[in-house]
C-alpha cells in the first residue's frame, strides 16, 4: 500500500517539475483607440489556453492598450516586478497590431481586424529578454474571420512561443 502511494504521489506531481511558471500579458496597439477589442480578448483567452493545455502553470495580467514608448517600458517594469513577487519564470508579452486606416468593429470577433503578432520573453529573476518574434495571420477567408481564426492564430503563436521556452 505505502508503494502504491508513493507512484501515486510521484505520477501526480511529474507534470510539476517539468512545467515553467508563465505570465502572459497581452498588449493592444491600435493607435486612437482606447477600448478593449473583442478580438484581443479572444486572442489572450486562446493563447492562455495553449498554454495550459501543454502543461504550463499560467497567469496573466489586465490587457495593456498601447499609448506610448515611454509608459509600454513602465509597464513592463510593473509587470516585471509583479511577477516576481509571484514566482513566475517567464513574463511572455504579446503585442497584437490591428490595420489601421479601416473602419473596423471592435465588438465583433474579426482575424482581419489583426496586422500582425510580436511576443518577446523575459527572464523574471533577471529582467533581460531571452527570445522574440512574430507572426502575421493566414489569408483571410469567410471561413477563418471569426473565432474560429483567432483560435488558431493564437495557437499558432503560442506554439512559436513555447518552443522557445521549452528549448
Amino acid at each position: 500500500m505505502k508503494k502504491f502511494l508513493l507512484f501515486s504521489i510521484i505520477i501526480f506531481l511529474t507534470p510539476f517539475c517539468f512545467s515553467k511558471n508563465i505570465s502572459v500579458q497581452i498588449i493592444q496597439n491600435n493607435p486612437g483607440q482606447d477600448k478593449i477589442w473583442v478580438t484581443t480578448e479572444l486572442f489572450e483567452q486562446y493563447v492562455i489556453d495553449c498554454f495550459f493545455d501543454n502543461g504550463q502553470i499560467i497567469s496573466n495580467s489586465p490587457i495593456w492598450i498601447s499609448s506610448s514608448d515611454s509608459k509600454n517600458r513602465g509597464a513592463l517594469r510593473a509587470a516585471l516586478r509583479e511577477n516576481a513577487i509571484g514566482g513566475m519564470d517567464y513574463l511572455v508579452r504579446i503585442e497584437i497590431f490591428f490595420k489601421t486606416g479601416k473602419n473596423f468593429a471592435p465588438d465583433f470577433p474579426l482575424l482581419e481586424n489583426i496586422d500582425k503578432v510580436s511576443w518577446k520573453i523575459y527572464s523574471v529573476s533577471t529582467g533581460l529578454e531571452e527570445a522574440n518574434g512574430s507572426g502575421i495571420p493566414e489569408k483571410i477567408t469567410d471561413d477563418n474571420n471569426n473565432e474560429v481564426g483567432i483560435s488558431s492564430f493564437a495557437h499558432f503563436i503560442t506554439k512559436k512561443i513555447n518552443s522557445k521556452i521549452e528549448g
